[in-house]
């Protein structure tokens, strides 16, 4: 319960015979009993170094009025002291390692004063203080000469009510936690509670004051000088701006220090008691602490690849972990993922009695991590339950993304959190109800999953040039070596020509399998498993073929060439279509220029049995229509062929026709082509007589 003083005062001067006993701190509490009776403590905090003296004795106590600063009264004969070592230091502050051993004495007595509406007070000063004080000008460190002064103000007896008067704040124990942290920068404040407890309830106030020298003990008191760069509007001598200095919030008693060099300080604390909007009383408590560097760990460092890219269907492991500085360490870590399953892709360590292990840690063969055994903790700073480890966690997923997670991009938030036993963490939270000091670190990792397009070959043919009358067949395939598994189509397609007119299907085999016999001109043939053709685009399973033979007809010579597109396209995950493409090309026809015979003879072995036209023609681009009448003007031949040819017989009888003067009617075109490879029309049109021979 905390309190403030109220009004009226009294005043005790306690004279001491002492020497430089290395005075820490200390103070008064002063309890009322009865109408006019008290029992007053006097608590003081001295250095055990052995080099130090241990006497510290009362002798006598005169008690003041607190308006006229006289003696109202001498006590004698205080009991005590009782002796002991209060604990100091925790996981942070080892007080051994700076020397520093505190002893609390207690003295007691029991005393009467008259109601005095002035109040008292009581101050009892002794020297000497540590030389070692590094914020007070207190002489030699090995021979200090300035002491202390240790003080109280009660009220006026009469404020007893039957019951109850008046009781000073109890300022407790020497602190545990009696130590500075050195500030890591201007916003790293050192946070104290130096709040006390009141029996009567009263409103408390708390302020920084000058430390009390020796000398004197009525009012006003001697004050211990500053060292130069130190002063009570800087008791820890901050020297960098934006440190503030160390100050005292006066209704709470918490303390807020920035300091910036180790160091002992010294620093008094000043409590009024105040009642009903009435100051009662006032008490003092002067103290040293050690300015130390209190971080006793750094944050967690988490090894984890900020992004990785996986390939649909392939497995990806990784590893993660999170380690501490301090092998000893209790770390804890928070892993989340809005979209990646960490349940179901955690791969279990291999797990004994006490110890886990992983093998091939890292990637690396061979590489066998062990640690102790992972727990959960549920109480730490969330979301979730806690990951926690012994100086380290490791942990390993395996993953295999299936072809609905193309492009999909997986996250993994982690935070690693370690408790800073100094209480000079990062962030501060609430554990099992106590408020802890924590370090932490935060990462973040992407999990990319991209395709890998199926290794699909395609095989097409090169550019071909052929002959008129020729045919060329084309035989493609597809095939996916590595996913074997995958199915592939295959299509050609022309804006020059249905290949599917030319399309010759496979042929199957014993095994119900399709196949094409030498199918590559090499001897073998080329099998395929799970064989279909929908009449489109033939499929397979690992690879596919197709073939097709194009003759060089007059269509082809027509157009002078053909251009084919082929494409394969495999079922993989994220596979893209393959494309080639090819043409063949036509060679136009030889072609000479017509000549029109005017004889010939059935019976010659010359070369002129039968009446024709002579020269190559293009058989591609010509029409003809000839008629043959004999002398008689009857009809012995006719013909709508370029490539006629009359024997000297009837066209309709067969009869051989006599030798002599017969009349051609001749009307058509005879194709051709000129020098630049250009079509060209020979006209054959002509009325003549022509002679048979026998």
């Amino acid at each position: 319960m905390y309190k403030s003083l109220f009004s009226t005062i009294l005043l005790m001067y306690l004279s001491l015979s002492s020497f430089a006993t290395h005075i820490i701190g200390g103070d008064f509490q002063v309890t009322q009993t009865g109408a006019n009776t008290f029992f007053v403590t006097l608590t003081v905090f001295r250095d055990c170094n052995p080099a130090n003296s241990s006497s510290v004795t009362i002798g006598s106590v005169d008690v003041r009025d607190n308006v006229t600063n006289n003696i109202v009264q001498t006590l004698f004969n205080w009991t005590g002291p009782v002796t002991n070592n209060p604990p100091i230091g925790d996981n942070c502050f080892d007080p051994t390692v700076w020397g520093i051993c505190v002893e609390k004495r207690i003295f007691t007595k029991t005393f009467t004063l008259s109601n005095n509406p002035n109040g008292y007070y009581l101050a009892w000063d002794i020297c000497c203080r540590n030389g070692t004080v590094a914020n007070l000008d207190v002489g030699s460190p090995s021979n200090p000469t300035e002491g202390s002064t240790f003080y109280v103000q009660i009220p006026d007896p009469a404020l007893w009510n039957g019951t109850s008067g008046n009781s000073t704040p109890d300022f407790g124990d020497y602190p545990v936690d009696g130590y500075f942290c050195i500030s890591s920068d201007s916003l790293d404040a050192d946070i104290k509670d130096f709040s006390v407890t009141d029996a009567d309830g009263d409103d408390l106030k708390y302020y920084l004051i000058n430390p009390y020298n020796d000398g004197t003990t009525s009012k006003p008191f001697n004050l211990v000088p500053w060292q130069p760069g130190h002063s009570l509007a800087n008791i820890l001598g901050n020297f960098s701006p934006g440190y503030q200095s160390m100050s005292i919030d006066v209704n709470t008693g918490i303390i807020t220090a920035f300091p910036q060099t180790q160091g002992l300080y010294a620093f008094a604390v000043l409590v009024e008691e105040w009642r009903n909007g009435v100051k009662i009383g006032e008490t003092v408590r002067d103290l040293q602490y050690q300015a130390i560097n209190c971080s006793s760990s750094t944050p967690p460092l988490i090894s984890i690849e900020d992004s990785v890219a996986v390939y649909v269907d392939d497995q990806i492991c990784f590893d993660i972990q999170v380690t501490t500085s301090n092998s000893t360490d209790s770390v804890y870590l928070y892993i989340n993922s809005p979209n990646f399953d960490l349940q179901g892709n955690f791969v279990q360590p291999n797990i004994g009695a006490n110890a886990s292990s992983y093998s091939d840690w890292l990637g690396i063969s061979n590489n066998t991590l062990g640690f102790t055994n992972l727990g959960v903790d549920t109480n730490m700073i969330g979301p979730g339950d806690a990951i926690v480890g012994l100086g380290i966690i490791p942990l390993r997923y395996c993953w295999t993304p299936e072809c609905e997670d193309l492009d999909s991009v997986f996250l993994l938030d982690l935070m690693g959190v370690v408790i800073d036993t100094c209480g000079n963490g990062i962030d501060t939270t609430t554990i099992y109800g106590d408020p802890v000091s924590i370090l932490y670190s935060q990462a973040q990792s992407e999990i990319h999953v991209v395709y890998d397009p199926p290794p699909t070959l395609l095989n097409a043919p090169n550019d071909t040039l052929i002959d008129y009358g020729d045919e060329l067949c084309i035989s493609i395939y597809a095939e996916d070596s590595v996913n074997i598994s995958d199915t592939l189509f295959i299509q050609p397609y022309s804006d020059s020509v249905n290949w599917l007119q030319y399309f010759e299907m496979p042929l199957i085999n014993p095994s119900g399998d399709y196949y094409y016999p030498d199918f590559l001109g090499d001897g073998n043939d080329f099998t395929m498993t799970g064989y279909l053709f929908n009449g489109f685009n033939p499929s397979a399973i690992g690879k596919v073929g197709v073939k097709f033979c194009v003759p060089a007809d007059c269509y082809a010579i027509d157009l002078g060439e053909y251009n084919f597109t082929y494409q394969a396209v495999s079922t993989g995950c994220g596979a893209l279509p393959v494309i080639q493409s090819s043409k063949i090309e036509f060679n136009n026809p030889d072609t000479e220029e017509p000549i029109l015979p005017n004889v010939f003879n059935p019976n010659s072995t010359a070369g002129n049995h039968v009446y024709k036209i002579k020269g190559t023609n293009d058989p591609c681009n010509e029409f003809m229509s000839v008629t043959i009448y004999n002398r008689w003007g009857k009809k012995v031949f006719e013909s709508e062929d370029p490539y006629f040819q009359w024997d000297g017989t009837h066209y309709k009888n067969g009869n051989k026709c006599k030798a002599g003067t017969y009349y051609v009617v001749i009307n058509g075109e005879f194709g051709g082509y000129d020098d630049a490879g250009e079509r060209k029309y020979y006209k054959v049109i002509d009325q003549k007589y022509i002679n048979l021979v026998r």
